[in-house]
């Protein structure tokens, strides 16, 4: 294995000798992949999966590290798919987001439920904003297909050694995890064929954040599986509220989004939201006028 030893330094990641943050070489450089097409307007799509407790958050934790330059924060977290939704809102272009396991968006047996589909179309908004979308989960399996095989770059299948010590993973890329997922699910969930495209160890990386991330992030998350699992939901949701609230609710999240990333397409946001035409349409209009009216004042 070889550890490729980084520091942030002069608004860039150098090698050196030695630091305490260091990534495996190949994963290194799929990583810098995905920054090149970022650059060029795409968004990506990053899966890892795992069984519970076998180090998953820790690799998202360092590749979102060196994705954000070492600014990543508890911000750059979703436990949910509404604060997903509002992680995509206000985060700023080019920024990461990481789904934790908890979350239960992602099964394919969920596929047609409303929250899956408005899933499937805020990933849509990811690429319009050029934003990295980590997630974990504990099987690439349970994924909806145009999530698994469509939507994602590789997946990173973590797993214990021998003597139950975390931090290995397989890398399954673009067209081998397309493989997988049909040949694995056949196969009572296995990884053993295609085979992988290289095997490699990750850090057992803990941000300044982690222990925070520990008692609210993580927590959180948790909680909203076992709340899932007895059939109790504590939190509400968009499915749960009147219709007129749920809309309230949808513009203000579009609202933010349009002044965040005016050039959005109408088309998309009323495909996400599920909307008439006109709501995007005077939502865009007020906000441009509101600019013009802010500019006007700012000149005098």
């Amino acid at each position: 294995m070889v550890r490729v030893y980084l520091e942030f330094k002069d608004n860039k990641w150098k090698n050196v000798e030695h630091s305490n943050f260091w990534i495996h070489e190949e994963l290194l450089f799929k990583l810098n992949n995905v920054e090149k097409i970022q650059r060029k307007g795409w968004d990506g799509v990053i899966i890892v999966d795992g069984k519970e407790r076998s180090g998953k958050s820790k690799l998202a934790m360092a590749m979102g590290w060196y994705f954000s330059k070492g600014q990543l924060t508890e911000k750059n977290f979703a436990s949910g798919l509404e604060d997903a939704a509002e992680k995509i809102a206000d985060l700023p272009d080019g920024s990461v987001i990481i789904v934790d396991e908890g979350s239960l968006i992602f099964s394919s047996k969920d596929s047609a439920s409303t929250k899956q589909k408005l899933l499937i179309k805020l990933l849509d908004v990811v690429g319009q904003k050029n934003l990295i979308f980590i997630i974990c989960l504990p099987c690439f399996f349970d994924l909806n297909k145009t999530i698994a095989v469509r939507r994602s770059l590789f997946l990173l299948h973590v797993y214990p050694d021998e003597d139950y010590n975390r931090g290995k993973f397989m890398f399954f890329g673009e067209e081998t995890k397309g493989k997988l997922y049909i040949y694995g699910k056949k196969n009572f969930d296995s990884y053993a064929y295609p085979e992988c495209n290289f095997l490699g160890d990750y850090m057992d990386f803990e941000p300044p954040f982690y222990k925070s991330y520990l008692e609210d992030i993580k927590k959180k998350s948790l909680n909203e599986a076992l709340n899932a699992a007895k059939g109790r939901k504590h939190n509400i949701t968009m499915g749960d509220l009147p219709k007129e609230v749920e809309m309230g609710y949808k513009i203000n999240f579009m609202k933010r989004l349009i002044e965040r990333k005016p050039e959005i397409p109408i088309k998309i946001l009323e495909e996400v939201f599920n909307c008439q035409t006109e709501i995007p349409m005077k939502l865009k209009r007020s906000i441009k006028e509101a600019n013009l009216i802010q500019i006007a004042k700012e000149n005098g």
